[in-house]
């Protein structure tokens, strides 16, 4: 005995059976508390979940008439059978009770036999038409879900069919049928057979773009498009293209949505919605942290300064130490997520009990996302800067060239369990080319977090070093200083590095600095923290290494972690108080 092309109902088709068939069971009008109980024997696993899929008997509501019952064994026969068949079981059978006597709810006991299996003996999937050979379908043929020697799943048959359609259409095959679709099964020889014939047809291309009307070009637009009309359609691209469009931060809303396929010129046209964001972003803040003690912040940001896409940034901010006001205009390049250029302006005052410092900085550059996610910024930078360090006054003029990469991965922006940030930097003058002395500086960064016993590692280590002549003409924003909340806790901000004759710390040529930190959240978003520090700055081989341990408390506020820490020096005595805010990486 053989038939054709059994399909079982599909999870839609089960749900929507169900609910008709217990409309009519439950037609009578009974009360839902109590149901009948279901008890499979003989079978388990993917059979016995598929039986329960198809007959609910748990569904059925007390008490349960003799009629009743009835309809219920014919309704049984019909769906077991399906879902033995389902699965490639044609020669079961079962035994369906009642337990009870009608007048409480009871127990129905299915025994099931489930008896032999049939195999698939052939499988025959072809396909013709341009994506022939192509790797969509190529690499997915090579992995089927469905060999010979297989017992026969009806369900992973249809997702064949299913997966064929829906990578065809993915890449553009939009006249994509099957010419043979057959699963013929001979139930005497428990054996099947798979036949699929499936024609691509041609694959559409990309037609026009049709962007709206927005403050920004058309020319802007397309570059940040991850095709080019004409190239072979590709629904990732769409996506891919939405989301550049999403990241741009031009948007406040954005769509895009492939047109009605054109079947006589064989191409897709791509409508895109955009709704722009207000012109002007301000932001006026407040912090404060031991370092700098308090401190204000306001930020202007104009998104769009004309239809080319560029931007410009005033940034200021006022504290007691570290004070600054900066001008920054972007420039979108060819390439506008992964490319930007960038001019600033700005000066800078950092008072600290080390050093006084008043700098005047111009650069550019060009930043760049080069291979896994690295950032690469190359720069041009003019620094004059005049300062005050240990009663010696000193004004430096230097141009800089320099290239930095830095690249950073967690799981969470507020509290990542697993993640790193690596950063390094190169820079340098000759003297004589608009420089006071020649120099040479190189700065590495390298933070990790990993989980710990439920809690948290944080590791971090700071490198610095420099090669000069004259020491004394190094501005104070390049010597290199230990101490503070990101440094060695325990001590003042800046304040450890080689000192004059006497006795006043006037900076470094190199640094080096770690930290090894664990903490634990104890109630909801605080944590306890405990952390053992260590570092300086030095000018030679022969320096040590200034040491502190500590404990303390972190808030993962809404605007970002807060840090109260109370840090001990292991050979200097004492103890300090740290606030500090910001991300962990």
């Amino acid at each position: 005995m053989k038939f054709v092309a059994y399909r079982p109902l599909t999870r839609v088709a089960v749900v929507a059976r169900h609910l008709a068939v217990t409309v009519i069971l439950l037609a009578s009008g009974a009360p839902l508390a109590e149901t009948l109980t279901l008890e499979i024997h003989g079978v388990e696993g993917a059979l016995a979940d598929n039986i329960r899929a198809h007959w609910p008997v748990d569904q059925v509501a007390c008490p349960v008439t003799p009629q009743r019952w009835w309809r219920l064994e014919r309704e049984a026969d019909r769906q077991i059978a399906a879902a033995l068949k389902a699965l490639g079981y044609y020669h079961g059978f079962w035994h369906l009770e009642r337990m009870g006597d009608g007048s409480d709810c009871g127990r129905v006991l299915l025994n099931v036999t489930q008896g032999p299996a049939t195999v698939i003996e052939r499988v025959n999937i072809t396909l013709s038409g341009d994506g022939q050979g192509e790797p969509v379908f190529t690499d997915y043929l090579d992995a089927l879900p469905l060999a010979p020697g297989d017992r026969l799943n009806h369900g992973n048959y249809d997702a064949i069919k299913t997966e064929l359609q829906r990578r065809a259409r993915s890449q553009g095959y939009f006249e994509s049928r099957f010419e043979t679709a057959r699963l013929v099964v001979d139930t005497n020889a428990n054996q099947a057979s798979v036949e699929l014939r499936f024609i691509t047809g041609p694959r559409y291309k990309f037609g026009a773009i049709r962007f709206p009307d927005t403050p920004l070009s058309n020319d802007l637009l397309s570059r940040f498009l991850p095709f080019k009309p004409g190239s072979p359609f590709d629904s990732e691209r769409l996506i891919q293209f939405q989301d550049n469009l999403i990241n741009s931060q031009y948007f406040d809303s954005v769509s895009v949505e492939q047109g009605v396929p054109d079947s006589e010129q064989k191409i897709v046209p791509i409508e895109v919605a955009l709704t722009a964001k207000t012109r002007f972003q301000t932001r006026i803040g407040a912090g404060v942290s031991t370092d700098t003690g308090p401190r204000i912040t306001y930020s202007l940001h104009n998104r769009r300064m004309n239809s080319r896409g560029d931007t410009y940034h005033i940034d200021t901010q006022l504290s007691g130490v570290d004070s600054f006001a900066r001008f920054q205009f972007e420039q979108p390049g060819q390439r506008p997520l992964r490319e930007k250029y960038l001019w600033s302006l700005g000066v800078h005052q950092e008072d600290t009990d080390t050093a006084l410092s008043r700098k005047l900085v111009a650069e550019a550059a060009r930043l760049t996302i080069e291979g896994e996610n690295w950032l690469q910024n190359l720069s041009l930078r003019f620094l004059y800067e005049d300062f005050d360090i240990a009663g010696e006054s000193e004004a430096t003029m230097l141009l800089m060239p320099g290239i930095g990469w830095s690249r950073s991965e967690s799981n969470h922006p507020r509290y990542p369990t697993h993640g790193w940030r690596l950063q390094f930097s190169a820079r340098g003058a000759i003297e004589g080319i608009a420089s006071d002395m020649t120099l040479g500086q190189a700065t590495a960064e390298g933070k990790v977090i990993l989980p710990l016993f439920g809690g948290r590692l944080l590791s971090r280590v700071n490198l610095g070093a420099t090669a000069l002549d004259d020491f004394s003409r190094l501005p104070a924003s390049l010597r290199f200083f230990a101490g503070g909340d990101n440094s060695v806790r325990g001590y003042q901000y800046e304040s450890l590095g080689p000192e004059n004759s006497q006795g006043d710390v006037v900076g470094g040529k190199h640094l080096l600095a770690g930290s090894i930190e664990v903490d634990h959240k104890i109630w909801r978003e605080v944590a306890l923290a405990a952390f053992i520090d260590a570092g300086t700055a030095f000018d030679t081989r022969d320096f040590t290494l200034h040491q502190s341990a500590g404990v303390g408390i972190r808030w993962f506020s809404p605007i970002g972690p807060i840090r109260f820490d109370l840090a001990f020096p292991l050979k200097d005595g004492g103890f300090r108080v740290h606030l500090s805010m910001g991300p962990d990486l």
